[in-house]
């Protein structure tokens, strides 16, 4: 992977912890957000194109969008996942509660 981050910082402790972690994770790439309206327009529409966004009602909501995770991304064990809140009717009816306290 080519290192052209230098283009985008001068900071060197961020220049050394991304070409770590790069180093470490092995990206396809590395990009820097830089905020700016048309990246945000181009990012959108990328997450369109690949699925990842549906488009919402322009009328209704204009430039809003629907983003779903994977069902297959769940790292949650149910039985293993307490809602621990003051009463235990705030866990809801699906979750197992636990006191704060205990």
């Amino acid at each position: 992977m080519e290192c052209t981050y230098s283009k985008y910082t001068s900071n060197r402790k961020i220049l050394t912890w991304v070409g770590k972690v790069a180093k470490l994770c092995r990206p396809k790439n590395v990009v820097f957000v830089e905020g700016s309206r048309d990246e945000y327009d181009r990012l959108c529409e990328q997450l369109v194109k690949s699925g990842t966004f549906i488009r919402l009602n322009e009328e209704k909501r204009p430039n809003s969008y629907l983003a779903r995770s994977d069902p297959r991304d769940v790292a949650r064990v149910e039985k293993a996942t307490y809602i621990c809140t003051s009463k235990r009717e705030d866990a809801g009816e699906t979750n197992n509660w636990e006191d704060p306290r205990v």
